[in-house]
């Protein structure tokens, strides 16, 4: 358990009322038992996940969804950074940019660009320049310390990371828990890339989930409980764009049949 520090004591009280105000797995059955997405939207507008969606119009194509998603996750974050002590406020931003890594992987490694990425606010002006001039551009971003990971060995996540954890306290004990946090996620991903072909990836998420609320309970008043929170938020964001795609594709289906 890491030190507590008074100066978290509102992010504290925020982020617990917060967290007590999750989705059950009730509501996460009602919403897989919904099946088109205007009908869906309707649901989670009255429901525990409506901060994610209530922007969203009725009837939405699914870049845009996500392009809209990717918005309420910047100003999700941005809002929890809002209520941190001024010292882990930066460290706190820094976690905006965690749904931008795969597609900045995939830039790192020389890959053709999606059309999405061209209309994204993130990714667009970087998407714009050719690949050898991509690095030299990210200087000018806010994701200038991602600049190491478009090496001859691209790896946008250990850039990501190793800058995040500059951001860190100098203390022990504040940085044990979040080394703890890092370990739980690399065990999550070690676990999908082993995974057989066909599997879900439910029982690897919900033993993360699992992990992160133990890390958010036994170590209240610090970095480490801010940070398990953001990851849980993710996981839930991520969840929902999940169930809003697959509906998404399935209207579209049905009209253009």
């Amino acid at each position: 358990m890491g030190r507590a520090d008074l100066s978290f004591g509102y992010a504290q009280s925020r982020l617990q009322a917060r967290l007590g105000a999750r989705p059950s797995a009730g509501d996460w059955q009602q919403l897989e038992a919904t099946r088109d997405l205007g009908a869906t939207l309707q649901v989670l507008r009255g429901g525990p996940l409506r901060r994610w969606t209530e922007r969203l119009p009725a009837r939405v194509g699914l870049h845009d969804m996500e392009r809209r998603l990717r918005d309420e996750w910047r100003q999700a974050v941005s809002e929890v950074a809002d209520w941190q002590p001024a010292h882990w406020r930066e460290a706190t931003l820094w976690m905006r940019w965690i749904s931008y890594l795969p597609a900045l992987q995939k830039l790192a490694r020389g890959g053709r660009p999606r059309d999405w990425m061209r209309a994204d606010p993130v990714l667009g002006p970087l998407v714009a320049r050719e690949p050898r001039e991509r690095v030299a551009a990210l200087a000018g971003m806010q994701l200038a310390p991602l600049a190491r990971g478009f090496g001859a060995a691209p790896d946008v996540t250990r850039a990501w990371t190793e800058h995040w954890q500059s951001l860190w306290p100098a203390a022990p004990a504040a940085r044990r828990p979040l080394e703890s946090l890092l370990a739980a996620m690399r065990r999550h991903r070690e676990r999908l890339g082993t995974a057989p072909a066909g599997a879900t990836s439910r029982d690897s998420l919900l033993s993360l989930e699992h992990e992160l609320e133990r890390i958010f309970r036994r170590n209240p008043l610090s970095p480490a409980a801010t940070a398990s929170y953001v990851c849980l938020m993710m996981l839930e964001l991520q969840r929902l764009r999940g169930l809003l795609a697959v509906r998404s594709l399935r209207d579209a289906t049905v009209e253009a049949a």
